[in-house]
């Protein structure tokens, strides 16, 4: 993946470099029509073709886009069965159903053959077919625009690499997978780390499918997952995110499970979209609308960072159903390109917001990885893709236990600002609107606080805290 590494010069810390807001959006990635091996009930549904795909999808609950990656060759008819003429017909008919701001619609390739040492691949951002096959029934010449070998993954992660527009996503990955001479030593997951497929790779999902579930009540959810593999990439090194597949075979389009990929971006765009996988700014989740904030000092999931002192990080669970967390924990790894799993490092129970501060002593100059896993009360099951920080000088909390960090949920707000603080000490926070105005200030001494602002006229405020020694500043938005 493309992940762009945030150097945060500040003597004693580290700071927010942009006060951008982030929204979620809900959808998924992969999922197949009757252009290759999908819309197995077009015979009653009347939907075989994207072009009535999306239109379907923008009509299932909690769903802002929905991405078609067809199987990218034949083998032989309906298994998979795509032909090199319909890549540009499901570009077109993409391209006529996306709405920016209102409904994504995508289309690229579920690349690969899925037999030992091979896998499968959801691929963005080409306008030409990538292939193998020199003759299939109903194509004349090449089924494919671009050839690359089904077995060789170091050249298909390459092409992505050094497409500035593309994106990779690892399919229903197994262990022996992406291998590049044959056998499971070369696999991904074995193999040395490899920063050209790292800058391809952006993410892998939590669960996949039910592929071939015909529901459409939103329950079908399936029983396995890949967070194992997740972490085993991680441990090789590799900056990916963690996303959900819904693999979609009939016409079940955002229907058959609420589990959804969620994506944050400023707004509903594709470019939006595409800048954010490749950063990955997302999280999977079984929960349909569950909105998880998980930063360290304002920068969010999937940020690359270095600074000079321990970072904190903050998680707000926050479900628009009102459902609550059973609990959430941090997981820490380091990048020692040894293998060395992530391990749990923090657990709150019984709470939507979570504050943890490392106080470790972190080797400097050495990467480390934190990622978020909340699991609700209905035991439905979220993981954030991970923030890498690097230490530049190694220096503890200890000699910075004056500094604090703080969350506050929710933003856009219109009643009451909830806020929590890394540390329990005495504060003074203060709103200030537009023209520089201080209109609500109050002194506290505590780790949470609520401010009501259900008086304040709507706008864009900046919040103000003052500790022994620090002020920081966030922007919110009162409705």
């Amino acid at each position: 993946m493309r992940y762009f590494i945030l150097f945060i010069l500040v003597a004693f810390g580290f700071s927010v470099l942009s006060s951008q807001t982030y929204n979620y959006y809900f959808g998924n990635l992969h999922s197949h029509t009757a252009f290759s091996d999908g819309n197995k009930d077009s015979a009653s549904t009347g939907v075989s073709t994207p072009a009535g795909a999306y239109p379907y999808a923008q009509l299932s609950q909690n769903f802002n886009f929905l991405g078609i990656s067809e199987h990218n060759h034949y083998s032989n008819s309906k298994n998979p069965g795509f032909r090199k003429q319909n890549y540009a017909n499901g570009l077109n008919q993409a391209n006529a159903a996306n709405q920016d701001g209102s409904f994504l619609a995508l289309f690229g390739m579920e690349w690969g053959v899925s037999s030992t040492y091979n896998g499968h691949l959801v691929i963005y951002g080409f306008n030409q077919l990538i292939g193998w096959e020199t003759s299939v029934p109903g194509v004349t010449g090449n089924n494919y625009d671009i050839y690359n070998s089904k077995t060789d993954y170091d050249g298909i992660f390459r092409k992505v690499k050094n497409n500035p527009n593309a994106f990779c996503y690892l399919a229903h990955p197994g262990f022996s997978d992406y291998a590049t001479n044959g056998t499971s030593a070369s696999a991904l997951a074995y193999s040395p780390y490899n920063a050209a497929y790292d800058s391809a790779i952006v993410g892998t999902p939590l669960r996949s499918g039910l592929a071939f579930s015909t529901f459409t009540d939103y329950s079908d959810y399936p029983l396995g997952d890949y967070f194992a593999y997740y972490k085993k990439l991680l441990s090789v090194g590799y900056h990916l995110g963690i996303g959900y597949d819904h693999d979609n075979h009939y016409t079940t389009f955002g229907r058959s499970t609420a589990g959804r990929l969620v994506v944050l971006m400023p707004s509903l765009t594709r470019a939006n979209l595409t800048t954010a996988m490749q950063q990955m700014h997302f999280y999977g989740s079984d929960d349909w609308n569950a909105k998880i904030d998980f930063n360290t000092n304002g920068n969010i999931m999937g940020s690359v960072l270095t600074g000079s002192t321990n970072p904190i990080f903050n998680v707000v669970h926050n479900d628009m159903d009102g459902e609550q967390a059973d609990s959430i924990k941090i997981w820490k790894g380091i990048n020692n390109y040894t293998g060395t799993l992530p391990t749990v490092v923090y657990t709150s129970v019984n709470n939507n917001t979570a504050t943890y501060s490392d106080v470790s002593a972190m080797q400097a100059n050495v990467e480390y990885y934190y990622f978020a896993e909340i699991k609700q009360h209905d035991g439905q099951w979220i993981v954030t893709s991970p923030i890498w920080y690097t230490n530049t000088s190694s220096v503890g909390l200890a000699e910075n236990k004056k500094d604090f960090e703080f969350n506050f949920f929710p933003n856009p707000v219109n009643e009451t600002l909830n806020i929590s603080m890394s540390v329990c000490d005495d504060y003074k926070i203060s709103l200030i609107d537009i023209s520089g105005r201080k209109v609500s200030e109050t002194s506290f001494y505590d780790q949470y606080i609520t401010v009501d602002v259900k008086d304040l006229m709507p706008g864009i405020y900046t919040l103000e805290i003052k500790g022994d020694n620090t002020t920081k500043f966030k922007k919110i938005v009162v409705e």
